[in-house]
Formats: structure tokens, C-alpha cells, sequence
């Protein structure tokens, strides 16, 4: 399974910042996390907390709608994480990762516990670490070795170690313990060991604790264990972890970093990383729009015998995409019901989940091998051992009421019944984000199959507006709000949709480019070959072919000084005597090691993520890197192992900066040899603006005056596509008097892009062609904004850089010919940073001007 764009833009965002708290606290700044925050300009807040033992740590929230993968996103956070602010720690302790349900509990659990499952190998690859999983019950067996040479990983329900210490829950996490918990603190008649462990962690909770006597004993507790460890925490559904009880809970434990993931963050959530619905939607991993289908005559079974002709109809077609080599898929019906108790079914007042069972097998046909319940007190998932994804599954029909309310993740999922009698709203947004995920990440292909790109909802309403505002509001919970993806795809009883739109280029444009049939193209940045055809610049075809990996700098850039990392390689040795009360410390010696430098140059070979380069171009940077190492570190011979992940992190960081060093000097030696040019001539060197796009009737961009968009290409613009400041950038644009018009350009394969010396394309945000004296001119500017928050940083450098190439070829491109008398075309390619202009509204003007 291949990280979305979207997650690696969000682990490029993490690596960023944890990377600069790292540099922070290397200075022994005590503000690392916050003045990091300040320096990447990161928008939103940030707070700044302290741990129990009066540090400051990194606490920053991933906000991602359901659906989007967060536990994927923090197993690679955690891998981030132990190569930045805990490279020391080498991948191996205590991490604690806190869940607020028992559903997502149990989920979560089996997910981290199977080695075979994505979210287990995205981990342990993260870390190059063993990883073991750990229960609050079982980790009392954990020993030392586990701790200090593997990944641990405790997984909890908050409510077990936010809970009153009085109560059964609390008392399991910070009672007494005996087994080998007893192994992490010094014996019970070590006083002094004791005295001091109380002193590095000032928060343990102590048996005795008794200065005048010179009496010190530490209670041997999980939670104890826990503070000792400083561990990172991954906070699931973090915006239920703002209680005083909660913060309480993070501060007592001694984080070292925080990560938060939420759909709907906490408003004193610092927020680091934003996912949109849309960006789930273009990455295929979510069913929308949602179709909403109302009972006019107000009954409940009306509703499951709809819901049950819907599933019909989406087994036939995914029964046929089967045969025709598609993947298997199973719709299955949620079905939300008022009560489940044995004692609560009263006739005739509400819904139970029994009523359901027996009305959808005695009336509607459905066996009872089709249907399962999941409430509190039935829990036939448990009880039949169901694995809803596997072929061989009978189950269609899942009654509930409040059982899957969250954390439930089973992409088969398309329809939900919402059966409420009461009026209220409750029902609708428990279960919305339960019917969301796509099977396989994988849109089936449209039109004819496009029914499983969607999902479906039935309710027992008479409004079909009430039924809008409520599905609004669940989306909203799951961290839809901001997006079109958002909005629902409402259909009253009789099945008509919202309407969509297209937008056109508008009248006047066309007759301007009557010689190309009123198209309009773009160049790009094509290679003229020895035969004089073009071929549009390719990264992998035109420069990583020209770097070779002996050009590195290898003997300039690698003098790394490893010997603080190799002191820190050291082991304990301990002493356990006949009748002693545990192990005892006695010194420390050179770490051991198992294998030799050729082994481990064949690991770093193996653990090198460069499918770009070939097994012989990475033996070549191991083994040149390995020779400098050693020349800078003789300590090192034969021991290299020891300190393999610093290696390995280090080694990751050069070959990415001399990758793009040599691309970027292949990438100039094609423009100044002249082959590197704009050629519209080529087909697959010019980009066609499509005529006319699909667009949802939305608000309109508009004016502060309220007035319509007038330069724009296409006559609908809507406003939903445009952050703050890209809209203050459209607003300037749209007024000023030598622009003939302008268009918003969006990310994905079928939009104009510019191809660099970075693997990454670049997708300009705007396109400007100019005008003068009411008269086309071949003159065009492409804008790429960037926020207070991206000022300055390596992506934006980057593009000032391709921008400044762009403009020198450009200068001398004969773009569209347009007429005579344009002999002084034009391209030029303009970064347009909020925060580095002191006024960027007049920097744009100036951009804009015809012959500035």
C-alpha cells in the first residue's frame, strides 16, 4: 500500500518541524517546540505545556477528516520523531498510545498486533525496529532488554489512566506491581538508588519517602515505569483529551512529544497539519457524494425495504465488475435502531434492533446468516468470529444503535438507515462516518459503475431540508467542514439531485484564439533532442540520468563526528544474587556488538528507500560513505552497527541534497546548451486549459462590493476553491486593467504543472494573460502564492529557483502567436510571498504590468 500525495505532504510537514525542534533543542533552547513553531510560521496557535518534570515538549495536532488514514499518518510520525527530537533513544522504549473507546481499542490492537498488516510494517519500517504491542495487562512482564532494545508499544483507553486512582481502572495502572516491573527500579533495601530516582523524576509516586530517616522506596507501579520512560504519546481523537483530567493525564506521565489525531481538533489544539474532504475525494479513499433518500409516509419499514432494493441494485454491479476482473465487494447495510436492551422493546413506541431482525427475514427475505448486531449487551461480531472483509462472510445487515458510533472501520459499508421517531438529530451524526471509506482505496471506473463511488443514507423524516442540515452537521463532526467534498448530495423522495454546473470560457475569449479553434495551450518545459524533435522534460529521463553517484561530495560533506553517539551505545550489566529482591546495577561496558561492518553496510544498502538508483550506484554511496566515516571516526572500525540508524538517517539527508545538487547542474546545463525550451508545436510539451469544467453551484467569488468576477477565463468561479490569501491574490488580479484573464489552476495530473530539477512537479496557482489597450499580448505570468506560514522555507526557495529559469526561457518563447506586431512575447513565472514583500498587493501590480 503506497502513501496518498496528500499523507506525504503531511509527514514532509511533520519532518519540517520536528527537524527544527530538534535543532532548537540542541541549542538547549527551553522553548524548542514553540520558538520552532514561531520560526516555520505555522498558522494557528500554538501552546506551550510542561511535563511533569518541568519540561517543555512538542504537542501538535493532525487534523484529518475520517477516512484519511490517521493511524497510518502516526506510525510514520513516530518513526519521524525517533530520527529528529528521540534519534538518541534509537528507536527502542515506551511509547504510549491513548484511545478514547473500547471499539477503536480493539481496532487498534489487532491492527498493530498483525504483522502482516499495513499499519504494523508502516510502523516497524519507520523505526527499523522490532516492535512489540503491549496491554496494560501483559506489560507487567516487560524487562529491561525488552525495553532498551526494542519498540514498545502500550496502548490504552484514556479512561484507564485519566480515571479517579480509587476506582478499579485507575488502581491497575498505578498500584503496586510485582513480576518483572520490579526489574526497572533498584532493590528495595537501595535506599540511595531509590533517593535518586526520585530526584531525576520528581513526580514518582513513593511507598516511602522520608528525608529524616534516610528511608526512600519508589512504588513499582505501571504508572511509575511509564514517567521513567518520558515516552512519546499518540493522542487517537485528540480533541477529547482537553478535560482538566486529560491534561492532567499528559503532564503526569512525562510526554516527551504529543501527537493528536482528530477530525475536529480542539480549539486549543495547535494544529500543524490540515487534510480536506477533497483531498481525500482526489485521492480516491472516500464514497461521496452521499445520496439521502426520505419516508414521505413515515414508516420505518418502508425505509429497509428502499435500503434493501439499494443494496440489491449495488451487489449486481459490484457482482459484474467482478466477473469483468474488479475486486471484490459486499455492501452492507447499517441499520441504527432507538433501543436494544432485552427489556426495552415496548410495542408500537420505538424501533428495537429485534423489530428490525424480524421484520427484514419474515418480511423482505433476508436470512438470518445476513444479519449480526453489535450493541452492548449482543455483540454477534464476538460471538460468530465475523470478518466482514473476507469473501466467504454472509453478513449484509448490521443493527446497532451506538455501538459503531466511532473508530468502526469497514469500507463495505455503503447504505445507513437512520430509524428515529424522536425528531432529533442524535441518530444522524453518529454513523455518517461509518459509510465513507472506499473499498481498496479504489474508485470504480464511471459511468456505468459509479454507484460504488457513493454512499447512500434513508431516514425516517418527513423534511428533507431537516434531513440536509443534519447530515451537514455529521459530515462537519467527521472534518468535512471546509471542503466540497462536504457537501452532501441531497436527493428528496422523488431522487432528483442538487444540480451541478459547467463553467465555460467566456464569449469573449474564444474569438481570440479563432487560429487554435478557440483552445488555449500552455508550454512547458520540453528537451530538444540531436534529431531536432522535443520531448517534454522528464526527471527520471533528462537528469537523474545524468547524475552519477561518484560526483558526490563525499569526503566534503561527510564529517560526521559520531563519538557522543557511540558513548551513548553502552549496556548495563546487572547482578542478580540467590534471595536478592531483584537485579542490581553494577557498571557499564562497551555496548556488544553481532555483526560486522560488511554486514551492516548491506543493511544500510537494503534500508536505502532509492528505487532511482541501482544495487550497485548504493553500494557505491555505502561504501565511499563508510570510508569517510571511518576516517572521521577510527573508534568506529569494526562497530558500526552500534550507531546504524544515526548512520543511516544521516546518510538519507546527503544523498537527498546531492541528488538535487547534480539534478539542478543537469537541469542548467540543458538551458544554457539551449535544448531546454518552451515548444508548443509538441504535443506532450504543451498543456491544454480545458474549455469548460464541472463545478458544484456554490457561492461565487465575488468582490467586496459583492460585484462579479470579470477577467476571470471561466464566467463561474467558486469560492470554495480559494484559501484567505489566494483570494486577496484573485481580487487583485480580477481588477487590474492589463489582464485579459486569469485562471485558478489546481493540483492533480490533469492540471498545467511545471517539471523542475525535484522530482515533485510544481502547480502554479494562478495563470495571467495580459492585455493592453484592450488588445491581447502574448505575454503571460505565471503566480504562485505562498502564505505567511511557507515564507522562506525549502519548497519556496526551491521555487524561486525554477521560477528564475522559467523566466529566462520564457523571455524568449513565441508563445501563442496571436497576430502581428507581438514580437516581444514573454513567460514569466512570479513566487509571490505574503510575508516577504513589504506590500505584495503592490509587488503583484508591478508583475502584472505590461512590460514591467
Amino acid at each position: 500500500m503506497e502513501l496518498k500525495k496528500f499523507q506525504k505532504e503531511v509527514i514532509g510537514e511533520i519532518r519540517a518541524y520536528l527537524t527544527e525542534v530538534a535543532t532548537e533543542q540542541a541549542k538547549g533552547n527551553q522553548h524548542a517546540a514553540w520558538d520552532a513553531w514561531k520560526k516555520l510560521r505555522l498558522p494557528g496557535r500554538y501552546t506551550e505545556r510542561d511535563n511533569g518534570l518541568d519540561k517543555t515538549f512538542p504537542q501538535f495536532c493532525l487534523k484529518v477528516p475520517t477516512g484519511g488514514g490517521k493511524t497510518l499518518l502516526a506510525t510514520q510520525a513516530l518513526g519521524l520523531i525517533y530520527s529528529t527530537i528521540l534519534k538518541d533513544r534509537n528507536g527502542c522504549g515506551l511509547v504510549l498510545w491513548v484511545v478514547p473507546s473500547d471499539q477503536i481499542y480493539k481496532d487498534t490492537l489487532s491492527a498493530l498486533r498483525d504483522r502482516n498488516h499495513f499499519y504494523r510494517f508502516s510502523l516497524e519500517h519507520a523505526v527499523s525496529r522490532r516492535v512489540e504491542v503491549w496491554e496494560k495487562t501483559d506489560i507487567l512482564r516487560i524487562t529491561p532488554t525488552q525495553l532498551s532494545g526494542t519498540l514498545n508499544v502500550l496502548l490504552l483507553i484514556k479512561a484507564s489512566i485519566t480515571a479517579n486512582r480509587e476506582n478499579r481502572e485507575g488502581r491497575r495502572v498505578f498500584r503496586d506491581s510485582g513480576g518483572n516491573i520490579v526489574m526497572h527500579f533498584p532493590p528495595e533495601d537501595d535506599s540511595p538508588g531509590h533517593k535518586d530516582l526520585k530526584a531525576r523524576f520528581p513526580n514518582l509516586e513513593m511507598l516511602v519517602d522520608d528525608e529524616a530517616k534516610g528511608e526512600h522506596l519508589a512504588k513499582t507501579s505501571l504508572g511509575n515505569l511509564i514517567r521513567m520512560c518520558e515516552p512519546p504519546m499518540i493522542l487517537d481523537e485528540g480533541h477529547k483529551a482537553f478535560t482538566h483530567l486529560a491534561k492532567n493525564m499528559i503532564t503526569d506521565c512525562n510526554a516527551s512529544v504529543v501527537v493528536e489525531l482528530s477530525a475536529t481538533p480542539h480549539r486549543e489544539a495547535s494544529v500543524l497539519c490540515r487534510v480536506t474532504g477533497q483531498q481525500l475525494l482526489d485521492e480516491q479513499m472516500i464514497k461521496l457524494p452521499i445520496n439521502i433518500c426520505n419516508s414521505n409516509d413515515g414508516k420505518w419499514q418502508d425505509c429497509l425495504a428502499k435500503a434493501k432494493t439499494r443494496r440489491e441494485a449495488l451487489q449486481a454491479k459490484a457482482d459484474k465488475r467482478q466477473v469483468e476482473g474488479g475486486r471484490y465487494i459486499r455492501p452492507i447495510v447499517l441499520v441504527q435502531v432507538e433501543r436494544t436492551g432485552k427489556d426495552q422493546r415496548e410495542d408500537g413506541t420505538v424501533i428495537h434492533s429485534q423489530q428490525v431482525k424480524e421484520y427484514l427475514m419474515q418480511r423482505l427475505g433476508v436470512s438470518d446468516a445476513e444479519i449480526a448486531i453489535k450493541t452492548s449487551d449482543q455483540d454477534d461480531f464476538e460471538k460468530e468470529r465475523i470478518k466482514l472483509m473476507e469473501e466467504g462472510c454472509r453478513t449484509n445487515w448490521i443493527i446497532t444503535k451506538a455501538a459503531l458510533q466511532e473508530g468502526w472501520d469497514c469500507p463495505f459499508a455503503y447504505i445507513l438507515v437512520s430509524l428515529n421517531n424522536t425528531g432529533s438529530s442524535q441518530s444522524m451524526t453518529q454513523l455518517i462516518g461509518r459509510i465513507l471509506r472506499q473499498p481498496y482505496v479504489e474508485r470504480a471506473p464511471v459511468p456505468e459503475y459509479s454507484v460504488l463511488n457513493e454512499s447512500y443514507v434513508y431516514c425516517l423524516r418527513e423534511k428533507a431540508d431537516t434531513i440536509a442540515r443534519d447530515v451537514k452537521a455529521a459530515l462537519e463532526k467527521e472534518g468535512y467542514e471546509d471542503s466540497e467534498a462536504g457537501v452532501a448530495d441531497l436527493s428528496d423522495a422523488a431522487g432528483n439531485k442538487e444540480p451541478k454546473q459547467q463553467s465555460f470560457f467566456r464569449d469573449s475569449i474564444k474569438p481570440i484564439y479563432k487560429e487554435f479553434a478557440g483552445k488555449v495551450y500552455l508550454p512547458r518545459f520540453c528537451v530538444k533532442e540531436n534529431d531536432e524533435s522535443y520531448e517534454a522534460l522528464d526527471y527520471f529521463g533528462h537528469l537523474i540520468r545524468e547524475v552519477k553517484v561518484a560526483d558526490f561530495n563525499y569526503e566534503k560533506e561527510i564529517k560526521w563526528q559520531l563519538s557522543e553517539e557511540m558513548e551513548k551505545a553502552k549496556n548495563f550489566l546487572y547482578r542478580a544474587t540467590l534471595g536478592g529482591k531483584g537485579l542490581k546495577k553494577i557498571g557499564e561496558t562497551d555496548a556488544e556488538h553481532w555483526e560486522s561492518d560488511e554486514r551492516m553496510m548491506a543493511w544500510l544498502v537494503a534500508n536505502l528507500p532509492y528505487d532511482h538508483y541501482s544495487f550497485k550506484e548504493l553500494w557505491v554511496i555505502v561504501e565511499r560513505a563508510t570510508e569517510c566515516i571511518l576516517a572521521s571516526n577510527p573508534i568506529l572500525k569494526n562497530q558500526l552497527g552500534l550507531v546504524r540508524f544515526t548512520i543511516r538517517n544521516k546518510l538519507r539527508e546527503f544523498i537527498e541534497i546531492e541528488t538535487d545538487r547534480l539534478a539542478e547542474h543537469a537541469f542548467d546545463a540543458l538551458h544554457q546548451s539551449g535544448r531546454l525550451c518552451f515548444y508548443l508545436e509538441c504535443v506532450d510539451c504543451r498543456f491544454e486549459i480545458p474549455s469548460s469544467i464541472e463545478v458544484r453551484r456554490t457561492k461565487p467569488l465575488m468582490h467586496d462590493d459583492y460585484s462579479q468576477m470579470t477577467r476571470s477565463l471561466f464566467d463561474f468561479v467558486p469560492d470554495a476553491d480559494f484559501n484567505n490569501y489566494e483570494k486577496k491574490v484573485a481580487l487583485v488580479i480580477d481588477h487590474h486593467p492589463e489582464v485579459l484573464w486569469w485562471y485558478r489552476n489546481k493540483v492533480g495530473p490533469d492540471n498545467f504543472s511545471v517539471q523542475g530539477f525535484r522530482k515533485n512537479r510544481i502547480f502554479p496557482d494562478f495563470v495571467v494573460q495580459n492585455e493592453k489597450d484592450e488588445k491581447p499580448v502574448a505575454r503571460v505570468v505565471v503566480v504562485e502564492s505562498k502564505g505567511h506560514h511557507l515564507e522562506g522555507n525549502a519548497d519556496t526557495t526551491y521555487k524561486r529557483k525554477i521560477a528564475k529559469r522559467f523566466e529566462e526561457v520564457g523571455n524568449q518563447v513565441s508563445w501563442q502567436e496571436l497576430g502581428d506586431g507581438f514580437d516581444k512575447q514573454q513567460f514569466r513565472f512570479q513566487v509571490l510571498d505574503e510575508g516577504v514583500y513589504e506590500n505584495w498587493r503592490e509587488k503583484l501590480e508591478e508583475v502584472l504590468g505590461v512590460g514591467k
